[in-house]
């Protein structure tokens, strides 16, 4: 086994020996491996077989997404979203985000619905987080969405979308697509409102605009803040 494979044994083993799997990790890391990285960083951000250091593991971390790590992507947003060891940065939270998901992260999934569900880092686009919600049990996340259910109107929609999201190549360009969308509705409704205030009518473009909006509108639970922005808690890794 390589020295990640090491590592996980021991960090995932029944009675886990956290300090043995952060030599690994760090031998791993050391070489420069993505995961190996990302796992000390985890470690070194939850002060798990080595002192807490959330600046340093903050490095890490970013250093392993640069390597196309998934672990290291899932675990670079929680941190961008969180504000631990930096400023908070919901928006590169969120890309972070997007990026593992592209990769099946089960997990990273599951935190990018909830974000476009509450509009964090984005604007609210509640379709897309429950189609991404199916996608991600499907990928075997453990966790579901507490007060989030698909009505019988929006299940053909739901699936539909959550079969293009696993497309690994076109989940970033649909999310961002949404989102303009979403901008431009927005922005189509917003004059419009003024409009309505002035008069008190309510005319058939804003509607237009509002129905737009509708249709289409952390890893380590036990050790994740109750209140992180991310809304909700997360796997192991």
């Amino acid at each position: 086994m390589n020295p990640v494979q090491h590592g996980m044994a021991l960090f995932n083993a029944a009675e886990p020996d956290y300090q043995r799997a952060v030599g690994w990790f760090r031998a791993a890391a050391e070489s420069n491996d993505g995961d190996g990285l990302a796992m000390l960083g985890l470690c070194q951000l939850e002060g798990l077989g080595i002192p807490a250091d959330p600046v340093q593991a903050r490095v890490l971390l970013e250093r392993a997404a640069a390597r196309g790590s998934a672990i290291g992507r899932f675990q670079f947003g929680r941190v961008l979203m969180t504000g631990r060891g930096g400023p908070a940065d919901e928006s590169r939270g969120l890309s972070a985000y997007i990026a593992a998901a592209a990769t099946g992260h089960a997990e990273a999934t599951f935190n990018l619905a909830n974000c476009l569900h509450v509009g964090v880092g984005c604007l609210p686009d509640r379709l897309a987080a429950k189609a991404l919600f199916l996608r991600s049990r499907l990928l075997g996340c453990p966790l579901r969405p507490k007060g989030v259910f698909v009505r019988k109107r929006e299940l053909k929609a739901v699936r539909t979308l959550a079969m293009r999201f696993a497309d690994a190549n076109r989940l970033i360009f649909l999310i961002q697509e949404r989102q303009q969308e979403l901008a431009l509705a927005q922005e189509m409704a917003q004059p419009q409102s003024r409009a309505n205030a002035a008069d008190g009518s309510r005319p058939q473009a804003w509607r237009f605009a509002a129905g737009v909006m509708a249709a289409m509108a952390g890893t380590l639970g036990q050790y994740l803040r109750p209140n992180s922005r991310d809304a909700g808690p997360t796997t192991q890794f």
